[in-house]
């Protein structure tokens, strides 16, 4: 077992360790059993630590089936095995580090196997972690503690100054040639977007980036990465922990209790629950501001928040008592009106039985599962150590009834379920047997291929690219690949002209499958089309499947002075949680690519394929539409209200200095790929699950000095942006 490398050898692996994430190169293996499912699980790219460091790492994302039963089977020290006890992983497949102080330094790859839809994977080297040097002695941060108002940060109009603080050497021993942000901590968790932090990569200035909407006040660590060298030895990366704490400051700004209303019999003492509380921690105190019905013993626990009626209340039945609470922390104190309810009732009979009859569903489909006997009043109902498998099952608290999606993920077996229900006076438990069976028609994807030459297919959208009309109109395709099975019933493709931009443009054989382009119906110079085809099996019946698949058209002609711009693939894939990049687009028939700029500028069209109902398709002037929501968020970060004529959500000129803010953008920095940031294509309904195609303008002549003529005429929409969290 190898403990340390040469130099140049351990620079060869950290300069892969930045440049690779660990799933571009995960191999999947099915040692038990052939699955041809679509399957893949992601996680982030190498992480950075140091020694003594402990980390979590959240489990990942996935195409496919839910995953679990995650074990790890092996781990490698700079591609030797090695043994250690450092690294543990939990059913879901969330990483835990910990305990690494006499790990030794090097590039640890971790493979690890799981379970979908009752299959065996195992994914070698899928987690990268980079177990670096501390950085040598002599380096500090001044100084070493940053203290700013919240008002300050997330106000665009504050004039407020916010403290900077510079990472320095102590004498000339050593220097920094390249600075970096490893991660950063917040009340001891993992932030996984801090954009809020910004350091200079060759001055080595930390900065707060002003009209962060994300962040909140609380106590952030920052640990960073240097690239340091000792006078006469070679430069390498160190990790500088604990380097630097930012004190994001502010008084109470919200209280909220879950659930925040109960009905209590009279007589009875009752507690809530903690409440949770947005604004700093130190010096916390909570009061009770006032109650609405003299008399009422009502009392709160100044610590933790935790609001009590006593016992020998003089409430009567059917009393309602509104409870307001004052909070005061270090920096200020704040007054929650109505935020608890007490209603007293006269009587709440006790719970003495409470069952479920065992209950077999078929894979995919929707169902619900009510108790079959549980008598009681003002009962509570939660599971009891559910298994992680079961995840896609939902309980309401109020009637017991569990109940799943349909298209649920929950893989096929035999599970055992406990509920309890709980009232103010008792509590009982009760446990049945849950078995998912094989459904015929479950399958969850069809590709149509591509003719741009991208392998696998059914890794990238189906996507044809056409540089005439004529081509256009000769293209008929029939499916290359799906996992629908042979034993599937009544299969049918339709054309779902609700999700489609141009349903028209094609037509469909309802048995086969097979799509011909319609003439004169669906060609649109310069532009990306969509067409969505509905796949059913087993449709009529209780186990019917459907799965909604885009494709899409790129309508590629020059466009103005014989200008086109080509994205390969012009389809971007994208999970909205964590964001990503686009290809960088071919340029043809621009002379001087410095006075080509582009932008996104109008024509924001949204269309919802999977995601909640509430995401209303269309542009951000359609009320209650899922783009009228994410334009809000953008226009509240700003501190502005909202306009839904406006670019800039999606401008990367209208948003230089504060790149972390808009939905995405252009980057003119980077060759004109498209950035996607994460956390932005969401609302109170939940993440997008469709695609939005907006309109680019162009320039061959600009001046980003002079940009207003990067709203001219010329036109295009090159790229569909598609959204899945499975991406």
């Amino acid at each position: 077992m190898r403990q340390n490398l040469t130099n140049g050898m351990f620079r060869i692996f950290q300069i892969l360790a930045v440049v690779c994430f660990c799933f571009a190169n995960a191999s999947c293996e099915d040692p038990e059993t052939t699955d041809s499912t679509e399957f893949m699980i992601y996680y982030p790219g190498v992480t950075d630590i140091g020694p003594s460091m402990n980390f979590t790492l959240d489990a990942p994302t996935y195409i496919g089936g839910q995953p679990s039963g995650f074990t790890i089977v092996g781990v490698k020290l700079d591609g030797e095995p090695y043994e250690t006890e450092c690294f543990t992983i939990k059913e879901n497949g969330t990483v835990e580090i910990q305990n690494t102080g006499e790990l030794p330094v090097g590039l640890y790859t971790i493979s690890i196997s799981c379970t979908s839809n009752g299959h065996h994977y195992t994914f070698s080297d899928i987690i990268s972690i980079n177990m670096m040097k501390p950085v040598p002695d002599g380096i500090t941060v001044e100084p070493a503690e940053l203290v700013v108002d919240y008002a300050d940060v997330v106000s665009e109009d504050s004039e407020a100054e916010l403290p900077t603080a510079q990472v320095t050497t102590d004498g000339n021993h050593v220097s920094i040639s390249k600075y970096l942000i490893a991660s950063v901590t917040k009340e001891g968790v993992k932030v996984e977007d801090c954009d809020f932090f910004n350091i200079n990569a060759s001055t080595g200035e930390i900065s707060i980036v002003r009209g962060e909407s994300n962040i909140q006040p609380g106590k952030y660590v920052l640990n960073l990465k240097l690239t340091t060298a000792i006078v006469g030895e070679e430069s390498e990366e160190g990790i500088f922990e604990n380097a630097l704490t930012i004190n994001v400051t502010s008084r109470p700004l919200g209280l909220t209790y879950t659930p925040n209303s109960v009905r209590i019999e009279k007589g009875y003492a009752f507690e809530s629950v903690a409440p949770v509380l947005s604004g700093s921690l130190e010096g916390l105190n909570y009061a009770i501001k006032s109650v609405s019905l003299e008399g009422a013993q009502v009392s709160i626990n100044p610590t933790t928040g935790v609001i009590s009626l006593a016992k020998e209340s003089s409430l009567e039945i059917d009393d309602v008592c509104n409870i307001s609470v004052s909070v005061t922390n270090q920096y200020g104190t704040a007054e929650f009106d109505n935020v608890y309810t007490f209603t007293i009732i006269d009587f709440i009979e006790p719970i003495t039985q409470f069952a479920y009859d065992n209950a077999e569903v078929s894979q995919s489909t929707a169902f619900d599962i009510a108790p079959s006997v549980c008598d009681g009043g003002e009962v509570m109902y939660s599971f009891v150590n559910l298994d992680s498998k079961l995840s896609d099952l939902q309980i309401d608290p109020l009637t017991g009834v569990i109940s799943a999606k349909k298209g649920n993920s929950i893989p096929l077996g035999t599970y055992t379920v406990t509920v309890l229900a709980k009232n103010i006076k008792s509590e009982l438990s009760a446990t049945f047997s849950l078995t998912v069976k094989e459904n015929p028609n479950y399958f969850t994807y069809v590709s149509w291929g591509n003719n741009l030459g991208l392998e696998p297919a059914k890794d990238y959208a189906s996507q044809f690219r056409a540089t005439t009309k004529a081509e256009f109109e000769s293209f008929s395709f029939d499916v290359v690949d799906t996992d629908l099975g042979d034993n599937a019933t009544n299969v049918e493709y339709t054309i779902d002209t609700e999700s489609s931009s141009t349903p028209s443009a094609v037509s469909i054989d309802k048995n086969t499958g097979k799509f011909t382009v319609r003439a004169g119906k669906g060609w649109k110079n310069g532009k990306v089309i969509m067409v969505v085809i509905n796949t059913t099996a087993g449709k009529g019946t209780s186990e019917e499947v459907t799965v909604k698949t885009p494709i899409f058209f790129d309508c590629s002609v020059s466009m103005n002075e014989g200008v086109i711009v080509r994205y390969t693939p012009f389809v971007m894939q994208v999970n909205p949680r964590t964001g990503g990049v686009s290809a960088t687009p071919e340029i043809i028939g621009v002379t001087d690519m410095s006075k080509f700029l582009m932008d996104y500028r109008r024509t924001f069209d949204y269309y919802n394929l999977n995601g909640p109902e509430e995401h209303l398709k269309g542009q951000p002037s359609v009320g209650s539409s899922f783009m009228e929501s994410v334009w809000k968020a953008y226009f509240e970060a700003i501190g502005k209200g909202n306009n839904p004529g406006a670019r800039a959500p999606m401008s990367y000129y209208d948003n230089i200095g504060k790149l972390n803010i808009p939905l995405g953008y252009v980057d003119a920095t980077n060759n004109l790929a498209v950035k996607i940031n994460a956390n932005k294509w969401l609302n109170n309904y939940g993440y997008a699950n469709g695609v939005m195609i907006g309109q680019m303008t162009f320039v061959t002549n600009g001046s980003t000095t002079d940009l207003q003529n990067v709203s001219g005429d010329k036109g295009i929409f090159p790229l569909a942006i598609w959204f899945d969290t499975r991406f």
